[in-house]
């Protein structure tokens, strides 16, 4: 039996999920490389956009890294903000009035950032069986975003079952390639659709590809949650994240897309005013081939179809046939119900 959670739950006071706008996260990461100054700068064009959230990563190098990776460690380390640093990234938000959050790596970042009462969590892909970690964040209540990359659906199915054991209900799952950028051979759009048949609750994208069609082919199929990297450097060494980002030369673009395709995405029971005032000069009308002169009958081959639809419609020209004008019909003028009698 599948876990059961909700199909939609609020984060910030944003509701996510079933008949709830696509919730937008811009992933930020790391992508500070350790200055306070361009996270603010992060915080202030995810907000400009119009995303929904802004996310970080938080971590301690050494909680996160074993010794036996030391060039990770390196590599890492400048990516590396101080504690007091979110702090204030978190106040930067709430003036910019857009949600913060973050991935916490590991214990000790886990305890900070739940001090800070963030609204939601945020779980990597590389934690899908660090079911004791799973378990603790789920514990706390909040409601849960949780990226899948790198596993299989059992092994899915089973790190949502250790969430579920907590009795928290407010779980979201990502669909995720861990592939930087990731090619498009291997996005595996169907994957959101396999998640909501082992998955009973909010489904959405982590984005890893260079763009955006992706992600806004994943809002055509249904995604509630999109992520999508942000940065403010590009063709940076020894980095990754950037391949797969929006910038400020994109990212509003990117959002605006969003919205519009969702509108487009919502059914609607009939045709809008504004469509149907077209029909005037974009349909047809019945139109005299030749003159007919008044009392002549009408006979197919004195009627033809031309634009504008402002006259009888062709759907219409057996009702016409045989009837007599009631008055002289110049060479290809649209013919009206007024301008026809039945034979008498």
């Amino acid at each position: 039996m599948k876990p059961t959670f909700n199909r939609c739950f609020s984060i910030d006071g944003r509701l996510v999920g079933e008949g709830a706008d696509v919730y937008l996260i811009a992933e930020a990461g790391v992508a500070h490389f350790g200055s306070l100054e361009k996270a603010f700068a992060l915080v202030d064009l995810a907000a400009e956009a119009g995303a929904d959230a802004v996310k970080f990563q938080i971590f301690d190098i050494n909680a996160m890294i074993s010794a036996d990776s030391a060039p990770w460690r390196v590599r890492l380390g400048s990516r590396c903000l101080p504690y007091a640093d979110f702090e204030k990234i978190q106040a930067h938000c709430r003036h910019r009035k857009i949600t913060f959050f973050a991935t916490a790596h590991d214990e000790p970042s886990l305890a900070f950032l739940t001090g800070l009462e963030v609204p939601a969590y945020k779980i990597g892909s590389g934690e899908v069986e660090n079911w004791p970690f799973l378990r603790r964040i789920a514990q706390l209540g909040k409601p849960v975003i949780f990226s899948t990359g790198m596993y299989s659906p059992e092994q899915i199915s089973e790190a949502l079952s250790v969430m579920a054991s907590t009795g928290n209900p407010d779980i979201g799952v990502l669909h995720c390639i861990t592939q930087y950028p990731t090619p498009p051979a291997a996005v595996n759009l169907p994957a959101m659709a396999a998640l909501r048949q082992q998955f009973d609750g909010v489904v959405g994208f982590s984005d890893h590809t260079a763009g955006f069609h992706f992600p806004l082919a994943a809002v055509a199929l249904g995604a509630q949650v999109i992520e999508k990297h942000i940065s403010l450097d590009f063709n940076l060494p020894d980095a990754q994240d950037w391949k797969v980002s929006c910038g400020p030369h994109d990212l509003a673009t990117f959002v605006s897309q969003v919205r519009e395709l969702e509108q487009g995405l919502r059914p609607q029971s009939q045709r809008s005013a504004e469509e149907m005032d077209n029909r005037a000069w974009a349909g047809k009308s019945l139109v005299a081939v030749r003159a007919i002169a008044q009392g002549e009958r009408f006979t197919p081959g004195r009627l033809t179809s031309k634009r504008p639809g402002t006259g009888i419609s062709p759907a219409k020209i057996d009702q016409v046939i045989g009837r007599v004008a009631v008055k002289d019909i110049a060479e290809d003028s649209v013919i009206h119900w007024e301008d026809i009698r039945e034979e008498t």
